[in-house]
């Protein structure tokens, strides 16, 4: 499993993309897993998703340097139990990717595709698609909604509707950067730094704490 992108992102923040070129074989040769673990395995009917689900359990092994069993809150947000470690993850077309931090943590991977104007206005804020250049507006609609969703699993929340919680204030994508949102949840008004990556085959958005903190 080649080491596509390997980040410290801050305080102990290990973020890692592997690029999956492994047979399913390797992948599991390469893991313990939990009889639990095992039937989840099994319940997946595609093969992709059953290599995207062992190249995250790898990852996690190579940062942390051995099996840690991963759980899954009702939301779908995943934890280690007994642990004060967190965890984020995302996949997208033959990529995985893993944080791990003592604090909370979260990264989005998305593949830019025509496809995301359809439904741009669900998650561009009028003010947003303001300072957006038309010649590369499916690259920024591609790294605001990775934006969005890197927040959405952050805060873990229910109902959220992006375009009222989540702002993210005029940027200029480059090949690598750094974006700050406007997060307003009731109790909740605070400024969120995240970096960002743009590859030939994902952007990645990926939280930055530079304080150390909890949310």
């Amino acid at each position: 499993m080649p080491i596509y992108l390997n980040i410290d992102a801050e305080n102990r923040n290990r973020l890692m993309v592997w690029q999956i070129t492994e047979s399913f074989e390797n992948l599991y040769s390469m893991v313990k897993l939990s009889d639990e673990d095992e039937a989840t395995l099994k319940s997946f009917r595609f093969a992709p998703r059953k290599k995207e689900w062992l190249a995250v359990r790898v990852i996690v092994k190579q940062i942390l340097g051995d099996d840690f069993r991963i759980f899954y809150k009702k939301s779908g947000a995943p934890y280690f139990k007994d642990s004060k470690l967190y965890i984020g993850i995302s996949h997208t077309n033959g990529f995985a990717g893993v944080s791990i931090a003592p604090y909370p943590t979260a990264l989005d991977m998305e593949k830019a595709s025509p496809r995301i104007e359809r439904v741009c206005q669900r998650f561009v804020r009028d003010d947003e698609m303001a300072y957006i250049p038309k010649k590369r507006k499916i690259d920024y609609y591609n790294a605001i909604w990775a934006a969005k969703e890197t927040l959405f699993k952050l805060f873990d929340r229910k109902d959220v509707v992006f375009k009222e919680r989540f702002v993210i204030p005029p940027f200029t994508l480059a090949p690598e950067g750094e974006i700050t949102a406007n997060v307003n949840f009731d109790g909740i008004h605070s400024d969120v730094l995240m970096g960002y990556r743009e590859t030939p085959y994902f952007t990645l958005i990926y939280y930055v704490n530079r304080a150390g903190n909890d949310l």
